[in-house]
């Protein structure tokens, strides 16, 4: 979890928060043809993971993040090969004497603070899944990767309905090309929706001039309070001031 330029919290995997792409990831991997197996058509904040027909998938999670996270997988039903304690760190390799013989099998496992998790599947149900924490404000910072699982063969063997172009119509959605929706040059992701930039290291230009006109009208609001407690009372305030103090002496 960190800040980005807009001041905004998002959530990263590997350093990247997820932003949609243009074109729906599905489309892109239907629709690119051999490059559907290249990740970089698939845009720099999708997260993509190219997983290849029946190949067995370990998936190793380090939480660095003082919270605990339930992170789902569409598509599989994963073994828990392995969990660790809180505070545990990153997984190093070192916790093979403890896996589990006979791993648990589950679609969610919550990860704990600071700690880690190792995952494993097989790659045996071609499509494009999310991985993702199923706190859904951590989806919306971003705490999501993609799958995309044996793209060629879901190239030739899925049809999407005319009902599914037809609401991405509707909803003016793109259904072809690569992240940016270029059907030309797939390798082209100008224009691709991409994560607002990192906060600036130091201040920045208009960081500097906000930072002086503000010491500037501080100064100014202290000069002006000095300067109108030492002037002198006009005759208007002096017979004001002489009449509470009579006031306040005829009322002891």
């Amino acid at each position: 979890m960190d800040n980005l330029g807009d001041g905004a919290n998002y959530a990263f995997f590997n350093d990247v928060t997820y932003v949609l792409p243009k074109v729906p990831t599905l489309y892109t991997a239907l629709t690119t043809g051999p490059a559907a197996n290249d990740v970089a058509v698939y845009g720099a904040n999708t997260n993509a993971f190219i997983l290849q027909k029946d190949q067995t998938i370990e998936l190793i999670l380090n939480n660095n993040d003082p919270g605990k996270h339930p992170f789902h997988l569409h598509g599989h039903a994963f073994q828990l090969v392995y969990r660790s304690a809180e505070e545990a760190g990153p997984y190093v390799g070192n916790a093979t004497a403890e896996y589990a013989q006979t791993p648990m099998r589950r679609d969610t496992v919550l990860v704990k603070p600071d700690g880690h998790v190792v995952l494993r599947f097989k790659a045996d149900n071609p499509g494009v899944w999310l991985f993702h924490c199923h706190i859904e404000w951590h989806v919306s910072s971003g705490l999501v990767a993609t799958m995309i699982e044996a793209p060629l063969d879901l190239q030739s063997s899925l049809q999407l309905p005319a009902d599914h172009m037809a609401a991405c119509k509707a909803a003016g959605t793109p259904t072809a090309g690569n992240a940016a929706g270029n059907t030309v040059d797939f390798y082209n992701l100008e224009g691709e929706n991409t994560s607002v930039a990192p906060l600036p290291a130091g201040f920045t230009a208009r960081g500097i001039v906000a930072l002086v006109f503000s010491c500037l009208a501080a100064f100014m609001g202290l000069g002006f309070i000095v300067w109108y407690g030492v002037a002198p009372l006009g005759e208007s305030e002096m017979a004001a001031a002489q009449s509470r103090i009579a006031q306040a002496g005829s009322t002891s």
